[in-house]
């Protein structure tokens, strides 16, 4: 089977979802990543976390957080301490990227505020990475505004942009997507085709238009290089037209 064929996360997600870290330490003190849709009762306090990051209404973000399930997305918490005293550090989302099997888009990430400066960020990128790994894909894509730099000393590099399937996958299958973007890109190919092959597209049954000017020569070579992305510069935007850069990284 090809890797767009393969059903990585088909694995038993019972073996995979939860992780622990510091297993040497007091039970108060312990770390770890569950799955949001395991834990419903996290649905308010999470949707505060990340609203104190990106705002938006409660009622907004709790929907959108009760889409996280095994098939993707999945929104994962990072948590310390036992059951029925944990205190909410983290939240990531991970949701599938179209036309790439092995590869899950990573967003959403944010440290409760009063946590940030210990660690944290590190250890929730660790584990949602351990997370994906176990689940059976082998690259994370991720995007940012300014803490490219943060990425890249986690081993994340410049990237590409790809798609993200979002929640779209939870009632639209993953090969109707695909096929839908393939389509997209075909029609758009076929439109600028068309509109070059008319040449100015004159009225059916008009004297043909008259020969196009003598084209004149062309620019000297210019020395400036064009923009690449690299840690400071980059030529993506997001819909607001904010700069953005990609990233990824292979786990």
């Amino acid at each position: 089977m090809s890797e767009d064929q393969t059903s990585p996360n088909s694995r038993l997600d019972s073996d995979c979802e939860i992780s622990t870290l510091k297993l040497d330490v007091e039970p108060s003190e312990k770390v770890h990543v569950v799955p949001l849709h395991r834990r419903p009762d996290l649905l308010v306090p999470c949707a505060d976390l990340v609203n104190s990051e990106w705002q938006r209404s409660q009622a907004a973000r709790v929907h959108a957080l009760q889409k996280s399930c095994s098939d993707f997305p999945v929104c994962l918490v990072l948590l310390r301490g036992p059951r029925g005293s944990e205190r909410l550090l983290g939240h990531a989302r991970l949701s599938r990227v179209v036309g790439q099997g092995g590869s899950l888009f990573l967003e959403s990430v944010v440290v409760s505020r009063p946590e940030r400066g210990k660690g944290l960020g590190r250890t929730l990128m660790e584990e949602t990475e351990r997370y994906a790994k176990n689940r059976g894909f082998r690259r994370l894509v991720l995007t940012t505004h300014d803490k490219q730099h943060f990425y890249a000393h986690l081993g994340y590099v410049l990237s590409t942009p790809v798609q993200n399937a979002g929640a779209m996958t939870t009632f639209v299958p993953m090969e109707m997507l695909l096929r839908f973007s393939r389509t997209s890109n075909e029609e758009t190919q076929r439109r600028t085709e068309d509109r070059q092959a008319q040449g100015g597209g004159g009225v059916l049954g008009s004297s043909p238009p008259p020969p196009p000017p003598s084209i004149p020569p062309p620019p000297p070579p210019q020395s400036v290089e064009p923009i690449l992305q690299t840690l400071t510069e980059t030529p993506y935007r997001d819909a607001k037209g904010t700069s953005i850069y990609w990233m990824h990284k292979d786990i």
